[in-house]
């Protein structure tokens, strides 16, 4: 209904009760008035929140949330009702094209908070905060051309797939420009089970679209902090993926026919045979981008569209963490290094795979006397480069295993030793042996919380009287991730997980969330922080353990004695603000 609309000089149009954009049907009823009609809010409710408003500048629906009157989510399903709108489902932002996403300039995505994720002709599907926002409405039609399908989501929810999907968007246009050219270049991509010549693999391999899209994925998982990098094909594509703080992300996804040069570009720079794609291979190399080294661990398994890619960077430059800033409480360092510096027995880390056992033992060891004490590691592979310590490489295809390092070590005058895990009796006997011979041995071992690291080396077969004349500390630990500190605000997290965690131990508390932005990506956190449980092997405990009492009889002993369990620490870390609810509800329910 153009004809009817009033503009003002910057070619938008001016309020007016016959103004219709699309079928934002509403008459002269404003955003109070509608949650009013739904049951929603109170005439009451709407006067307090309108009053908050003239004070704080918030929007209407802003000031009644922030009142704690009515959760965002019941705003958006009302505003849907009554406006006759889908509710954005956040899985569609994962889908989204990027060349769509684009089509709004990213500042003014942010401005109107408002994102693109489907084209159908000249419909543009875009999701809003606030679908009553006529110039926002009216700004994305200039400048996409297009007319809109709104959808209306949370501010949260449409906020994070901005700032996900513009980074995204930005990386892939960095994609396209290291490819360019280079679909003249390659030919058609074959199936998994064809034969194709070595040196033609080679040949596409080291065209200059291909190395400089590989250098452009390698560069970009350095700077993102990356320690992990997934290249995944699929149907139609491939998938490269970063793990970033624990959890993966998608990245890029370039075509189908890049598939085999990006696998033969990284064989070759890890010294792998680039014509066998039947079975597991494995090779490394080596990195470097603005100052930091990256040794590469690279993995590669067939599947049936093709060879995935693994790649593990380990960082070789800054050295181990300093131990302060490891998310320890007092009293846990307090007991954790005080194990440290006894001049024998055993201090073990427990933990699943990527919870920072080797970080913490590091930061430990960066602690103690490398000078006077001779200090030596055993590891596979060694993660952090330290001065003054002899750090060894296990290599179990030449023969150089854990055990056969360590009855080696013995002959080298060890203080110290630390050995990345002890997995089997072999090496559990021999570590044991060490520790009651007057060294003091770090190691890790697979457990699930402290007491169970403690019967774990009972169960490999260690006796009972060793393994506690032995340990003086076990330890186990998760990482969770840490809210962004450039985009930490208050929030309020859902009650469900409230009461999964006990709310009664968070009266008074301010709970505090990532908003997400451009320092985290949109991902509300960056960095990760420890969770510890530590168990001191006191003579009671050790009693117990002689005893051949369970690891759950022992944890129970335990916690009537205090212990700090990992769910304690993690309701910690949310009182202090460190992280979320939502971040350490797994930890909650696996510690109990």
């Amino acid at each position: 209904m153009k004809n009817e609309e009033t503009w003002d000089d910057t070619g938008h149009p001016q309020e007016h009760p016959s103004f219709v954009p699309d079928k934002l049907t509403f008459g002269t009823k404003r955003f109070g008035e509608l949650l009013i009609e739904d049951g929603a809010i109170t005439d009451a409710d709407l006067t307090a929140a309108l009053e908050r408003q003239r004070s704080t500048g918030e929007r209407i629906g802003e000031a009644l949330v922030n009142a704690g009157v009515i959760e965002e989510t019941e705003i958006v399903r009302a505003l849907a009702r009554q406006l006759d709108l889908d509710v954005f489902d956040m899985s569609r932002a994962l889908d989204a094209d990027p060349e769509i996403i684009l089509l709004i300039p990213e500042q003014m995505a942010k401005r109107h908070r408002v994102f693109a994720f489907a084209k159908e002709g000249g419909t543009l599907s875009v999701a809003m905060v606030d679908p009553l926002d006529l110039l926002a409405i009216d700004d994305v039609r200039v400048a996409t051309k297009c007319e809109l399908r709104i959808e209306v989501g949370c501010r949260e929810d449409i906020e994070g797939a901005i700032a996900r999907a513009y980074q995204s968007a930005t990386a892939g246009q960095h994609f396209e420009e290291a490819i360019e050219g280079a679909e003249l270049e390659l030919g058609a991509a074959v199936t998994a089970l064809e034969e194709i010549d070595e040196q033609e693999l080679r040949n596409k391999a080291e065209d200059a679209p291909i190395v400089r899209l590989v250098d452009l994925i390698m560069a970009q998982a350095i700077a993102d902090g990356a320690t992990d990098v997934h290249i995944e094909p699929l149907v139609d594509k491939v998938v490269v993926r970063f793990r970033i703080d624990g959890v993966l992300y998608d990245t890029l996804t370039p075509p189908k026919q890049f598939r085999d040069a990006i696998m033969v570009r990284i064989k070759i720079l890890s010294d792998m045979d680039v014509a066998e794609r039947r079975i597991p291979l494995d090779g490394r190399f080596t990195a470097r981008f603005e100052g930091n080294e990256v040794d590469v661990r690279v993995s590669s398994l067939p599947t049936v569209y093709g060879e995935k890619m693994a790649l593990r960077l380990l960082r070789k430059s800054g050295g181990a963490t300093d131990i302060e800033k490891l998310g320890f409480e007092p009293d846990t360092l307090k007991s954790f290094r005080a194990g440290l510096r006894k001049p024998w027995g055993m201090v073990l880390v427990s933990g699943p795979t990527g919870s920072g056992k080797s970080t913490s033992l590091y930061a430990g060891l960066s602690e103690l006397d490398r000078v006077g004490k001779n200090i030596t590691t055993l590891e596979d592979p060694v993660e952090y480069h330290l001065g003054r310590m002899n750090q060894v490489n296990i290599n179990a295809k030449a023969g150089m295993t854990f055990a056969a390092g360590l009855r080696a070590l013995m002959r080298q005058d060890p203080d110290i030793i630390m050995i990345g895990e002890i997995r089997d009796l072999e090496t559990a006997e021999l570590a044991v042996r060490a520790a009651l011979t007057g060294h003091l041995v770090l190691s890790t071992v697979h457990a699930n919380d402290s007491a169970a690291t403690l019967t774990r080396l009972i169960d490999i077969g260690i006796e009972s009287y060793l393994v506690t004349s032995a340990a003086h500390v076990v330890m186990a630990q998760r990482l969770v991730r840490r809210i962004c500190s450039e985009c930490k605000e208050p929030y309020e997290p859902d009650p469900v997980a409230l009461r999964a965690l006990g709310e009664e131990r968070f009266k008074g508390v301010t709970f505090y969330h990532g908003a997400g932005c451009k320092q985290c990506k949109g991902r509300g956190y960056k960095g990760r922080v420890g969770l510890y449980e530590l168990l001191e092997i006191s003579p009671e405990i050790a009693q117990l353990a002689l005893q051949n009492a369970s690891a759950e009889q022992i944890r129970s002993r335990a916690l009537e004695m205090g212990l700090v369990t990992l769910k304690d620490s993690a309701i910690q870390k949310v009182i202090d603000g460190v992280t979320t609810v939502e971040e350490v509800l797994a930890i909650a329910a696996e510690s109990g």
